[in-house]
């Protein structure tokens, strides 16, 4: 579910019936969405990107069988790495098993580095899910190191310092939230933890080589049962705090947004202001229990000190966040999972919310106040052993149709649907591979005037045309913009409906 804006406006989300990618215009509507599938590949974690119109994804990919304690077999999980455009077309596709005994390896998120190398790491967790790895590839595939750790912990983000190296978060048992840097290499140069025990470290932004801004939780709780009341004490602050290049606190603030504690179970993401501020979005949670309720975004100074905070949600709904984006125009988009009163019950849909430069939301805002804290956490050096080694082998992915995804509009969430892209039985393009020249034919006349727009690979609109009333075909020239794959897409009375074409020699 991550977001990222192109030059066009629209925005590429990784969002799909399963594995799978949509492209989305400015107001959030769908353009186009595809969908790949293999017998044996899980949800997508995580895309993104590698340069103009090319992105690397992640997720995990189970075969084989794996013995666990030595009493049961399940699938081994591989970490899965593979390679896109903005249409969603797949280029290559690798997976890689780390030097580990483990049965779990399935890739939690993914850095592009700058000379075109891509760093992934696991997703953690316990039992047969506990993987505590990390791993660079070059942009070829071929692996260049990969490191297993033996301690209970997981990776939360690495990112490429502007020197080569890299910085490391990680929430590892008993040490709470920690830090690291590694080289190129992955060799670890200090790791220190913060908020110990129970400390949880989420996100980060990198202001120079020396000087780092995290977020993260100062506690957090073992069970995941939402109806288990809290325990008595337990009193999460929402933490930022700046560390110079050796890791020491330069400073550290803490909000509490009681009596609505925050969700340890969703991470806090953390992205920079075109002003210098930070913008910080993370879940509340329902009073007395473990269990999401609303989003919630608030805007500080360069120091963390508040300047806006904002809310939103619906009486009967809860909401999970996931992402947070920095859009051109200055505002924010947010997105997540919310469960209620919606035709797929109680396992949810996914949501995206835009905020202007203010932080204000078109509907449903709720106000939730925070106190701001200084906070003084005393860091603790300590050392993580490590395994090396790590294999690749390639697999193949194949795209799959699935049934529309619906829109609804989030201020509103009893109103009918609204109509959504999906492939028109009574139409056909062709020829597709074409050298330029297609031909969109319908099976029976249009019945309403449409209208058809065609989108390149980076997701940008080269323009527009009308379809009058009674039309029985159009022909359309797509030479002259080049080889590449473009995208038709076809609105009218009967909804949205779309088409990749490729233009070759």
């Amino acid at each position: 579910m991550n977001m990222h804006e192109l030059p066009s406006g629209n925005v590429f989300v990784g969002m799909g019936w399963g594995p799978g990618i949509s492209l989305l215009a400015p107001d959030g509507s769908i353009i186009y969405t595809d969908h790949y599938w293999s017998d044996s590949i899980l949800v997508q974690a995580s895309i993104r990107p590698a340069g103009v119109n090319d992105y690397y994804f992640v997720t995990g990919y189970q075969r084989d069988s794996c013995t666990v304690n030595g009493t049961f077999t399940v699938p081994y999980t591989y970490a899965l790495i593979g390679r896109m455009d903005s249409l969603g077309t797949i280029s290559s596709v690798n997976c890689y098993q780390p030097n580990t005994d483990r049965c779990w390896s399935r890739v939690a998120d993914l850095e592009v580095a700058q000379n075109g190398d891509v760093i992934i790491w696991g997703s953690g967790g316990e039992g047969i899910q506990w993987s505590f790895y990390a791993m660079r590839t070059d942009p070829f595939g071929e692996v260049v190191w990969g490191k297993h750790y033996g301690a209970h912990g997981s990776f939360q983000f690495i990112k490429e310092l502007p020197s080569g190296d890299l910085l490391a978060g990680m929430n590892v048992d008993s040490a709470g939230a920690v830090m690291a840097r590694m080289n190129a290499q992955g060799e670890l140069l200090w790791c220190k933890s913060y908020f110990r025990p129970k400390g949880m470290i989420h996100d980060a932004i990198i202001l120079s080589d020396t000087n780092f801004v995290v977020t993260g939780y100062t506690d957090s709780l073992s069970s995941t049962n939402p109806f288990e009341p809290i325990p008595s004490g337990y009193h999460p602050q929402l933490f930022m705090l700046n560390l110079d290049g050796d890791g020491d606190v330069l400073w550290c603030k803490g909000y509490d947004s009681a009596p609505h504690l925050w969700w340890a179970l969703s991470s806090s993401r953390l992205v920079e202001s075109q002003d210098g501020g930070f913008v910080v979005l993370a879940t509340l949670s329902s009073p007395g229990f473990s269990m999401a309720y609303r989003p919630y975004l608030m805007k500080t100074d360069s120091n963390g000190d508040t300047l806006w905070t904002n809310s939103a949600g619906e009486a009967g709904y809860r909401y999970r966040t996931i992402d947070l984006l920095a859009t051109y125009d200055g505002g924010y988009m947010f997105n997540g999972v919310v469960r209620g009163n919606m035709p797929q019950g109680w396992l949810g849909s996914p949501y995206i919310f835009k905020a202007n430069a203010l932080g204000q939301l078109p509907c449903s805002e709720r106000i939730h106040t925070v106190e701001v804290h200084s906070l003084f956490p005393s860091d603790s050096s300590f050392m993580l052993s490590a395994v090396d080694g790590g294999i690749r082998f390639s697999i193949s992915l194949r795209d799959t149709s699935f049934n529309p995804i619906a829109q609804y509009d989030a201020c509103d969430f009893t109103n009918a649907l609204v109509p959504s892209a999906r492939r028109s039985p009574h139409q056909s393009v062709s020829p597709n591979p074409s050298q330029g020249q297609v031909t969109i034919k319908f099976t029976d006349p249009l019945r309403a005037d449409s209208f058809y727009s065609v989108y390149d690979g980076r997701g940008r609109l080269l323009f527009q045309r009308p379809l009058p009333s009674g039309a029985t075909s159009e022909d359309i020239d797509l030479g002259r913009f080049g080889q590449g794959v473009y995208l038709l897409k076809l609105t009218g009375p009967d909804g949205v409906f779309h088409e990749r074409v490729v233009v070759s020699p």
